[in-house]
């Protein structure tokens, strides 16, 4: 039996067993004094179950809960709050359960999510050595790591979990929690709008099984699923703020607005502030004057960029050494005739192949959320009372810009004014964020379907002793097919939340790869699945995997490296073979050396040394019988220091660490101190002082303005 037939069988025998219970009971003629006993018995069981549920078994704790939760409107209101983020909680876990296996050889599927996920180790580096983690050594030679402008590991989430249960594992739960940001993004925006509880918990639980972050693991991008969610928490804060929350819904959209920002998603960041045009109907009032909240907006954005400093003053300062591979005509993107046609497909071989001009890359286009919520969002727009129009508005406004976005047909305008908007390569994955402002959209009609004074159906057993009535109102039914979208979007998730088992051979062959000392090495290029472990057991990848690289630099060229295509250029002979791929040697390559001949940087007449460390710290020991240049493959900048046998000594590369080496036995030391990200780190502090001052500031009108009032008839 299918699940479908079953659910129609449960249909039936509920109809039946109160149409056997009821009608038995007013034809079968009870006896007044068995009447009486069925009374008491009944009364007598209502009366214990309230004691079981409102009163103390255990020293009034019962009493007091109900007391504290249930009579108290503030905290029953609380209680309720608790309950629906609680229900959030435990759907976001059903449908990510696959991801807590916290077996290391189990990853999440997405032949990208190794690469993602690789800078997360800033924080087991923090672990072993402290300040150095500043600088990431895995990788191209080496970079400042609080720069780095696609990682996700400056967020809170991925700091917590990465310290809490390691890279792997960590990032599997925080797939988990962002589904459940997402749900909660989803859950306020409908609470803002002031619906009742079947609207938001439903658009909710849409969103955490939407195909704009589902999809997205079909490529195993953790980054952009985690900013698509803290992104649709800034919707709801922006209407928060509207909507006249006070200081505290001000600090909020800051909140989300600095966690936006560190999430590690550069697509993302495009795609949010593209909706500052829409907020014209959130600051003008209907007279088209400026209202008072504006500034709430504009304070909201400064402390936001107090709160993400860490990261932005890093960006900033090395933003003229950025550059990424750009594409001007935005091949990737889809015709603004058919992307939007992406809301209501569900073929998984419809997003495999090249159908309405498209790539066969799913991850790209996924924003399946079905017809249900598509339709409640035209009948939500075009039913509104005057006082919310604005409101939706906005919302409507900023789903045409995200589409415009992610067709790239006003990117393609843009560019001519700005060349630089070529790195947006993918940007269909932009219109991810139009689907958290079209689910408020419908949250907000069914809302005022729910309100439609539908016809009710009646059940009556007219009798003298007995009378009873039941009636049932027809807008019920408006469950079945929010079920039904609700499964939908389900089912379509199951197709890229999937997981499957590593291979033995990856650490095989990384093992063969490991040297005595620092060395730069290369697993087989543009194979994701190799650069988290080979990172995890400390190795240096060059070129590795990056979505960006520095500007005029060369990579370091590795002494090691696995090559399924042939032998790489400077390669002399096979080392080994591991997991069928040939690792290759280069003579002549070596992490640090010094140089004879002090103004070149090749290595002949070289003599290798012997070098130590981590991150940004560094040792090199050197015995040479001639002076030269001590020459360290480790890219150059700003922050570093050089000390040998304890005394500085200036640094003299441009493109690697040098320093005078004189004859005989030395000790150098290389440390990476750079000014950016203390100052960042003290910005944030700063902003989490006066976030905290401007919370309790006011405490009074706070509290008042911050429960949860029943939407009325004027409110929808």
């Amino acid at each position: 039996m299918t699940r479908m037939q079953l659910l129609w069988v449960i249909i039936i025998a509920v109809i039946l067993d109160i149409y056997l219970v009821w009608g038995l009971r007013h034809h079968w003629k009870m006896s007044p004094r068995l009447e009486k006993v069925v009374k008491i018995i009944w009364t007598s069981i209502r009366r214990m179950m309230t004691r079981i549920v409102f009163y103390n078994p255990f020293n009034g704790v019962g009493k007091y809960l109900k007391n504290r939760f249930w009579e108290d409107d503030k905290g029953r209101q609380k209680l309720i709050i608790a309950l629906e983020l609680g229900l959030l909680a435990l759907w976001a876990i059903w449908v990510g359960r696959v991801y807590l296996d916290f077996d290391p050889l189990i990853i999440p599927s997405g032949h990208e999510f190794f690469s993602a996920i690789q800078t997360h180790h800033l924080w087991t580096q923090f672990q072993n050595c402290g300040w150095c983690a500043v600088w990431n050594g895995s990788e191209r030679g080496g970079y400042p790591a609080f720069a780095d402008i696609h990682g996700s590991m400056l967020h809170p989430i991925v700091m917590i979990t990465t310290l809490a249960w390691g890279v792997l594992s960590g990032a599997k739960i925080t797939l988990v929690i962002s589904l459940w940001f997402a749900g909660v993004a989803q859950w306020w925006l409908a609470r803002e709008l002031k619906v009742s509880w079947l609207p938001r918990m439903w658009s909710a639980g849409i969103a955490i099984v939407g195909g704009h972050l589902a999809g997205r693991m079909e490529l195993g991008v953790l980054g952009v699923v985690l900013s698509t969610a803290m992104c649709s928490l800034v919707f709801a804060g922006v209407i928060s703020v509207s909507n006249g929350g006070g200081k505290r819904s001000l600090v909020l959209l800051a909140v989300v607005t600095a966690s936006a920002i560190v999430s590690g998603q550069g697509y993302m960041l495009v795609g949010l502030p593209v909706i500052l045009p829409a907020m014209i109907f959130l600051i003008f009032d209907d007279e088209q004057k400026l209202m008072s909240h504006w500034k709430d907006y504009f304070t909201a954005f400064g402390l936001a960029l107090l709160l993400a400093a860490p990261f932005l003053v890093p960006v900033a300062n090395f933003m003229p050494n950025y550059t990424k591979d750009s594409d001007s005509s935005f091949l990737s993107a889809q015709s603004l005739a058919y992307l939007p046609l992406n809301l209501v497909i569900n073929d998984w071989h419809y997003y495999k192949s090249e159908i309405l001009g498209k790539f066969p890359y799913p991850y790209l286009y996924t924003l399946y959320i079905g017809w249900v919520p598509v339709i409640l969002a035209v009948v939500g727009l075009s039913n509104s009372k005057k006082k919310n129009k604005r409101l939706l508005w906005f919302m409507a406004t900023a789903i045409v810009i995200e589409f415009l976005i992610g067709s790239a047909l006003l990117l393609k305008w843009l560019i001519k004014f700005f060349p630089s908007l070529g790195g947006i390569r993918h940007p269909p994955q932009i219109a991810g964020l139009a689907i958290p402002l079209i689910l408020g959209l419908s949250a907000y009609g069914l809302e005022r379907m729910l309100r439609i004074n539908w016809p009710k159906l009646s059940l009556s057993f007219p009798r003298k002793s007995l009378a009873w009535q039941w009636s049932l109102s027809l807008k019920w039914l408006l469950l079945i097919p929010l079920f039904l979208s609700l499964k939908s979007a389900y089912q379509f998730t199951e197709h890229w939340i999937l997981v499957e088992k590593q291979g033995d051979g990856i650490f095989e062959l990384l093992v063969g790869l490991k040297t005595d000392t620092l060395q730069w090495v290369e697993p087989p290029f543009g194979e994701h699945r190799y650069i988290e472990p080979a990172i995890r057991m400390g190795m240096k990848l060059s070129p590795g995997v990056m979505t960006w690289r520095w500007r005029d630099r060369e990579y370091p060229i590795p002494v090691l490296e696995a090559n399924r295509a042939g032998p790489p250029p400077g390669a002399v002979e096979i080392m080994d073979t591991l997991d069928g791929v040939p690792i290759y040697g280069r003579v002549g390559e070596f992490y640090a050396a010094v140089s004879e001949d002090k103004d070149s940087s090749d290595w002949h007449g070289f003599s290798p040394c012997v070098a130590t460390g981590s991150g940004g710290e560094l040792e090199v020991v050197c015995e040479t019988s001639m002076p030269g240049r001590l020459i360290v493959k480790e890219n150059m900048f700003t922050g570093w220091k050089a000390w040998m046998d304890g005394e500085p000594t200036p640094l003299l590369g441009e493109q690697w660490l040098e320093v005078e080496a004189p004859p005989g036995e030395h000790t150098y030391e290389f440390r990476y101190q750079p000014w950016d990200v203390p100052v960042g780190i003290s910005l944030s502090f700063v902003g989490v002082f006066l976030c905290i001052q401007m919370w309790y500031r006011n405490h009074e009108e706070e509290i008042s303005s911050e429960g949860d009032n029943p939407p009325s008839e004027s409110d929808i």
